[in-house]
């Protein structure tokens, strides 16, 4: 065989290779083998971020309105207004198509610190499926929940 014939089969073989690839990734991506863009794995399981509570609104009034927030998008799964705690249930669909996944899940836990001037919010998120969740956060869904907040509780964001 030639060189050029040569050169010519390893060119068709890289074309088919790359084609291969651009239709298998967002196969691969839609079943759970590679994680969202958004997913950042972290040991703890969660990334945290502050908001303050503007001074005109009392603890009750801010703890009503972040659960109103939160329970729109999440089923709450505790909720201690004692403890100015929320958190909410995993939810299957936090992805760009919202389907439903058995590969990615997400939850939101709020925390209000003693003073109740202070509302702390993390984003957790786990990859890959039962039995090897592997823990992180989202950070979409941090910063899309901290705005969220902002916007109905919030003063500057910390």
């Amino acid at each position: 065989m030639s060189r050029k014939v040569i050169r010519d089969i390893f060119m068709k073989n890289i074309i088919k290779l790359f084609i291969v690839a651009v239709v298998a990734a967002p196969m691969l991506i839609s079943c759970g083998i590679i994680a969202p863009k958004s997913f950042q794995r972290a040991v703890d399981g969660g990334s945290w971020s502050s908001v303050m509570v503007r001074e005109d609104l009392s603890y009750d009034r801010a703890f009503g309105e972040v659960m109103d927030v939160i329970g729109r998008r999440f089923e709450l799964d505790m909720i201690s207004k004692d403890g100015g705690y929320l958190r909410t249930n995993w939810i299957y669909t936090w992805n760009k198509k919202g389907k439903y996944t058995t590969k990615y899940r997400t939850r939101i836990v709020i925390k209000f610190s003693s003073d109740k001037r202070r509302i702390d919010i993390k984003s957790e998120a786990e990859f890959g499926g039962e039995p090897r969740w592997v823990k992180g956060f989202d950070t979409a869904l941090l910063t899309q929940t901290k705005q969220d907040i902002m916007g109905v509780v919030g003063t500057t964001v910390l």
